[in-house]
């Protein structure tokens, strides 16, 4: 019994572990990531994928200011609304610039990819509702 407790808080804390150092990525890696997930998905050419990246380099200023709003307004208030309207505003900008890059097909696809990933606002980075937090992300409807 003593060697099971073991084993189960032994597999706990490696989860935890693991969850850990995947919440605390650098804007990036997150955006490492987001260009390697895009590469393959939408089969991004190198030059593709470099005309991405200075996209979003371009915009980890305005990005940052954007998260910094939202968590320095208090809950609930008009100002998060804003800020949140704000982040909504200059992600919808970016996205126009890269669909611009992509090709029919990569557009498409893409477009495909986001509408299966629509109504799941709220689950990310904001959190489950109702799960101590009851603000829902931003939407793009």
């Amino acid at each position: 019994m003593k060697k099971l407790v073991m084993v189960i808080l032994a597999v706990g804390a490696l989860t935890f572990g693991a969850f850990a150092a995947m919440a605390h990525r650098s804007p990036e890696e997150m955006m490492q990531k987001r260009l390697d997930h895009m590469k393959t998905a939408l089969n991004l050419s190198d030059a593709q994928v470099n005309q991405i990246k200075a996209i979003y380099q371009q915009n980890t200023a305005t990005f940052k200011a954007d998260r910094d709003a939202v968590k320095a307004a208090a809950k609930g208030s008009d100002a998060k609304k804003a800020a949140f309207q704000k982040m909504r505003t200059d992600m919808q900008g970016v996205q126009a610039q890269v669909k611009n890059i992509l090709t029919p097909e990569q557009q498409q696809k893409w477009e495909a990819e986001r509408a299966k990933h629509e109504g799941h606002e709220g689950h990310g980075h904001w959190g489950k509702k109702g799960e101590g937090n009851n603000e829902a992300a931003p939407s793009n409807k």
